[in-house]
């Protein structure tokens, strides 16, 4: 497709409608209700061994540094 068959198809009209100030939306044009986007987590049990294998390391628990 060359840029020339490209500009023929462009219907936007080029000016940019945000340089007029025409205040906050209306009640019409707000959204009637917010969907919160809520992350769905669930618990998976796992095993040391299946941990270690998604590259997870366990330091030992009783090798503690004392000065």
């Amino acid at each position: 497709m060359t840029v020339e068959h490209r500009r023929g198809a462009e219907r936007r009209s080029g000016k940019d409608r945000r340089q007029i100030d025409n205040g906050p939306p209306t009640n019409y044009e707000r959204r009637r209700a917010i969907e919160a986007r809520q992350p769905e987590l669930i618990e998976v049990h796992m095993s040391e061994d299946e941990i270690r294998a998604l590259g997870f390391v366990f330091e030992q628990a009783t090798a503690s540094v004392r000065g």
